[in-house]
C-alpha cells in the first residue's frame, strides 16, 4: 500500500463532511458555474494570499472586513440532515457586511446563522412556529456564507461534542476573464481547508 500523506487523507475525508457538502451545494444555488473539487483544496492553517486580510485561531480562519451598511439582505437557504432531521445547515449568498461585525469569524457568523435560521422560520402570524424556528436555530450544525461581489467565504461547522465552531473552509471565488467581474457569470473556486480529525458522512437535503 503506498504511503498517503496528511493532506491527501484530509482531501478525501472532506468530502464526506456536511460543511463541504452545503459548500457544493451552495455553489450550486447561487453561483452555477462556479467549480470545485477536493484535489484542488489547500489544506493548512497559514492562509494564502486573499481579497481581505484573514487571521487564524483556535477557531479557524477569520476575516477583517469593513463594516457598513448592507445593500440587501443575502439570501438563504436551509438543509435538514441526520434521522426525523435533527441538525441543520444553511447557505447564505450576499454581502458579507449582513453579518454585522468588522470581524467575520466562526462565533459571529454561527450568530448571524442562527439568527437568520430563525427569522427565516418564524412566521409572526403562526404562533406555533415560534418553537421549532427557535431548535432549528439551537441546532445549527453548518455554515456556508458566500459574497459573490467580494470574492469570498467561509465555511463553519460546530463540533457535535463542545458545539464550539470552527471556520473549516476559506473561500476564495474568482471570476472567469473577460465576463467583467460578474460573478455570477461563473469563475472557479479556490478553498483552504483548516486541519482537523474527520466527522462522518451524513446525507443533507433541503427543506423548503
Amino acid at each position: 500500500m503506498g504511503h498517503v500523506s496528511e493532506e491527501q487523507w484530509f482531501r478525501t475525508e472532506l468530502t464526506g463532511r456536511a460543511v463541504w457538502k452545503l459548500l457544493v451545494k451552495g455553489l450550486q444555488l447561487y453561483l452555477p458555474g462556479y467549480t470545485v473539487t477536493p484535489g484542488e483544496v489547500r489544506v493548512s492553517a497559514r492562509p494564502a494570499p486573499f481579497p481581505v486580510p484573514v487571521h487564524v485561531d483556535g477557531t479557524g480562519f477569520g476575516l477583517q472586513v469593513r463594516r457598513e451598511r448592507p445593500r440587501r439582505e443575502p439570501d438563504r437557504e436551509i438543509f435538514v440532515r441526520g434521522e426525523g432531521g435533527g441538525v441543520i445547515g444553511i447557505a447564505i449568498a450576499g454581502p458579507v457586511a449582513a453579518v454585522g461585525s468588522r470581524v467575520v469569524d466562526a462565533g459571529s457568523l454561527v450568530r448571524y446563522a442562527r439568527r437568520l435560521t430563525y427569522e427565516t422560520l418564524y412566521d409572526p402570524e403562526e404562533a406555533d412556529s415560534a418553537g421549532p424556528a427557535v431548535r432549528a436555530a439551537r441546532s445549527l450544525q453548518d455554515v456556508v456564507f458566500l459574497d459573490p461581489e467580494n470574492g469570498f467565504g467561509l465555511g463553519v461547522e460546530l463540533d457535535p461534542a463542545t458545539r464550539v465552531p470552527v471556520a473549516r473552509l476559506l473561500v476564495g471565488l474568482e471570476p472567469r476573464a473577460g465576463n467583467g467581474g460578474a460573478a455570477e457569470k461563473g469563475g472557479s473556486v479556490r478553498v483552504q481547508a483548516y486541519p482537523a480529525a474527520g466527522l462522518p458522512a451524513q446525507a443533507v437535503r433541503s427543506h423548503s
